[in-house]
C-alpha cells in the first residue's frame, strides 16, 4: 500500500468518526440460548437424525407447499437493513433483502446472489459485478446496477444509517468528505453525498472502486446492509426525492428482491413474510415465515413445547445436556444428532454449530474505575461460567477474537490465553481482586457500588449472582438488574450503563470486525447519537493501553490487502489489541457460544455454518405434515 493510500484510509476513519456502528450493528446479539429467537437464524439451527441436510420425502408430505414456517423472535425495532441494530431485526430482514453476495446457509464461504459473476483487478481495488438479468424487486421493477448505486449511496449518506462505517472505513470505497456545522455550532467532517466510488457501467454491470485493498470485500457485501432496494425508493437520501417516507419503508413496506415479501409486523407481537413467486433464485418452497415475538423465557419454552414453533426454543434453564445424542460430526465441525425426549415426549433433530461470536461483560470506563473493572475480571472464572451457568453450551472466552479467526487459530488462541491472561486462566483470584481494591482505597466499610445490567436472561443473571457473591469479599457491592434488549442497547449507547452483558457475532469473518467495536474514539457515548462502538468510553482513559490499541488499529488499517504478509501484520496487531484490553479491562470476555438448533421432524432445513443462522435464507426449507 502506498503512503498516499495509507493516509487516505486513516483520513476516512478519522473523518467518519469511524461511523463504526458498534454494538449497534447486527453483529450485536443476545445469547440465543435465552433470546426468544434462539431457535431461528443467528443461534440455534440445523437438523440431524438420518439426514442432517435436506432430503425431501414426498411420502411424508415434504416438498413445495403453502405451509408457513413458525418461529419465535425477540422484540424488533426496524425493518431497514441500514438501521437495524440487532439480530431480532436481522432475522426478518434476511428473508426480504438480497444483495450481490450471500453466505449460503450461513457458511462463511460467500457466493454470488443477485450477481452472476465478478472480477477483481490485479491491485484488489476494483470489483466489477455482472448482475442477473431476470431478477425483480417485490414491486415488479427489474433489478439494475443503478439500484445498487442508490442502495450504496443510501447506506453511506442516509441519516438513518448505522452502517456508514462499512463503506467509508472498513471497506474503504472511494469517496470525498465535506465540512459542515453540526447542531452545536461545531465544524465537522462528513461524507459528501454523491461522491461514492460506485458506478452503473450499464444496466447489468456494477463497479466498486476502493481507495485501497480490503481483505474481506466479498464477505462484507454479503451483509444485508448492502441489500438492493429500488432506485429512489426512500426519502432519506440526499439527491433523491423518494417515493415513500422513511417510516413507511422501515415499518410497513420494506421492498427488496429477497425470497419473501413483507406482510406485517405488530410491535411486541408478531411479524410475517410471504413467498415471492417471482424470486430470482430457487424456491421458496413454503408459503411464508411467521415469527411470534415472546420475551418471557418460560412462555417461550412453553410455546415450543406446545408445538407452536417448528424450531422449539430451548432456554438454558430448560436445557438438559444428557438428552443430546450426537450421531456424527461433519467436515465443518457441526455435531448432528437428536435431543430428547423433551417435556412433550418428542425427540427432535439437533445440531451444535461452532459459530463465530464472543459474549462478554462491557465495563464502561467513565462509570466504573479501573481497579473495579480489574477486580471483576479477577473474580470471573470463565470455565466455571460455561459449565455451571451455560451448561457447557460454549467455550470459555479470554480473547475478544473468537478462536476460529484468532491469529494462528484455536491452538494459538489457547496458548496465548493460558500463558498470558493476567486475571487467572480457569480460576478465580479473589486475593488479587481484594488487594487491588484496597490499594485503591476501598475496604469493608467503603465498598464500591456497581450495577450489572443484563438483557432478559436467567443465565446471565445467574452468572451475575456468582460474581456478586464473590465480589462482596473484594469490597465490591454488585447490584443486578435486567432490561429489555432494545432498552439495554439504547441505554448503553448513551452512556447510561456501568457493567452490562452483550455479545458480538461476526459481520464478516475477521478480527477487525470485532476490534472495530473497541476503537476508543468510537466507544465515546457523549457523541451525537451515542457510541458507535462498544458502550465503554475507552476514549475517557489515559495511558499506554489506549495508545497501544490506537496504534495497533492504525496498523490494521494500513495493512488491509488480501495477502499473507498483510495478514501476518494484522495478526500481530490483533494480539496487541487483546493485551491492551486486558490491561484496561473495558470488555471482559466470558464465553464463545455454541449455537444449537432443535427441529421437529416435520421440518426439512439445511444446517447452517459458522456465520450463524441469521445468515440463512429459508427459500429451501420444506415442511411436512405436522403431528
Amino acid at each position: 500500500m502506498s503512503d498516499d493510500q495509507s493516509l487516505q484510509r486513516r483520513t476516512f476513519l478519522k473523518a467518519t468518526g469511524g461511523a463504526a456502528t458498534a454494538l449497534a450493528l447486527a453483529g450485536c446479539t443476545g445469547d440465543n440460548n435465552e433470546d426468544p429467537g434462539g431457535t431461528d437464524t443467528q443461534g440455534t439451527d440445523t437438523q440431524g437424525t438420518d439426514d442432517p441436510g435436506t432430503g425431501t420425502d414426498d411420502d411424508e408430505g415434504f416438498g413445495e407447499s403453502d405451509r408457513t414456517l413458525q418461529l419465535t423472535n425477540a422484540t424488533m425495532s426496524t425493518l431497514d437493513p441500514i438501521a437495524s441494530t440487532d439480530t431480532a431485526n436481522g432475522r426478518v430482514i434476511q428473508q426480504v433483502f438480497d444483495g450481490l453476495m450471500n453466505y449460503p446457509n450461513g457458511e462463511i464461504e460467500v457466493e454470488p446472489l443477485l450477481s452472476t459473476d465478478y472480477e477483481v483487478s490485479d491491485d484488489y481495488t476494483t470489483y466489477t459485478f455482472t448482475l442477473k438479468e431476470d431478477a425483480t424487486f417485490h414491486n415488479g421493477d427489474t433489478v439494475t446496477a443503478s439500484d445498487f448505486v442508490y442502495s450504496f449511496e443510501r447506506l453511506t449518506a442516509s441519516p438513518n444509517s448505522r452502517r456508514a462505517y462499512f463503506v467509508t472505513s472498513a471497506m474503504g470505497i472511494e469517496h470525498e468528505m465535506e465540512t459542515v456545522t453540526n447542531d452545536d455550532g461545531e465544524e465537522v467532517e462528513q461524507y459528501a453525498p454523491g461522491s461514492l466510488g460506485v458506478t452503473a457501467v450499464d444496466e447489468t454491470t456494477f463497479e466498486i472502486q476502493l481507495s485501497a485493498p480490503f481483505h474481506s470485500t466479498l464477505e462484507m457485501l454479503a451483509y444485508t446492509a448492502f441489500g438492493a432496494i429500488p432506485e429512489g425508493l426512500v426519502d432519506d437520501t440526499p439527491g433523491y426525492d423518494g417515493e415513500m417516507g422513511y417510516d413507511e419503508f422501515a415499518r410497513n413496506n420494506p421492498i427488496s428482491a429477497g425470497p419473501f415479501t413483507f406482510e406485517n409486523w405488530e410491535t411486541s407481537t408478531q411479524a410475517e413474510v410471504s413467498r415471492f413467486d417471482d424470486y430470482h433464485g430457487d424456491g421458496p418452497l413454503i408459503g411464508g415465515v411467521h415469527w411470534q415475538i415472546i420475551t418471557d423465557t418460560d412462555a417461550l419454552y412453553n410455546y415450543g413445547q406446545n408445538k407452536n414453533a417448528d424450531l422449539p426454543p430451548m432456554p438454558t434453564s430448560k436445557y438438559d445436556p444428557n438428552l443430546v445424542s450426537i450421531e456424527e460430526e461433519d467436515e465443518l465441525g457441526r455435531q448432528l444428532g437428536t435431543y430428547g425426549q423433551m417435556r412433550n415426549g418428542e425427540t427432535v433433530d439437533y445440531a451444535a454449530v461452532p459459530t463465530i461470536n464472543t459474549f462478554y461483560i462491557g465495563l464502561n470506563a467513565k462509570n466504573v474505575p479501573k481497579p473495579v473493572r480489574q477486580a471483576i475480571a479477577y473474580a470471573m472464572d470463565q470455565h466455571e461460567g460455561v459449565e455451571e451457568v451455560f451448561k457447557g453450551r460454549g467455550e470459555p472466552a479470554y480473547h475478544f477474537s473468537p478462536p476460529r479467526i484468532y491469529p494462528g487459530g484455536t491452538s494459538a488462541y489457547d496458548e496465548h490465553a493460558e500463558q498470558n491472561y493476567p486475571y487467572g486462566y480457569g480460576e478465580t483470584r479473589l486475593g488479587e481482586a481484594r488487594q487491588i481494591m484496597e490499594d485503591a482505597g476501598y475496604g469493608p466499610n467503603n465498598q464500591y457500588e456497581v450495577t450489572f445490567t443484563t438483557y432478559e436472561s436467567p443465565t446471565w443473571q445467574g452468572l451475575g449472582t456468582i460474581l456478586r457473591d464473590k465480589l462482596v469479599n473484594a469490597h465490591v457491592n454488585m447490584n443486578l438488574e435486567e432490561a429489555p434488549f432494545a432498552t439495554l442497547l439504547n441505554r448503553g449507547r448513551n452512556g447510561n450503563l456501568a457493567a452490562y452483558s452483550l455479545g458480538w457475532a461476526m459481520d464478516w469473518p475477521a478480527p477487525d470486525n470485532f476490534w472495530g467495536q473497541l476503537v476508543p474514539d468510537l466507544t465515546n457515548t457523549d457523541r451525537d447519537g451515542g457510541a458507535r462502538g462498544a458502550y465503554v468510553d475507552w476514549d475517557d482513559v489515559e495511558g499506554g493501553a489506549v495508545d497501544q490499541m490506537n496504534s495497533a488499529w492504525e496498523t490494521v488499517q494500513n495493512n488491509q490487502a488480501p495477502s499473507e504478509a498483510a495478514a501476518s501484520t494484522r495478526g500481530d496487531a490483533y494480539v496487541q489489541m487483546e493485551e491492551a484490553n486486558w490491561e484496561d479491562m473495558v470488555l471482559l470476555p466470558c464465553y464463545h457460544r455454541t449455537d444449537e438448533r432443535f427441529v421437529y421432524d416435520w421440518v426439512d432445513i439445511e444446517p447452517y455454518g459458522a456465520s450463524g443462522g441469521s445468515r440463512q435464507k429459508y427459500n429451501q426449507v420444506t415442511i411436512g405434515e405436522r403431528s
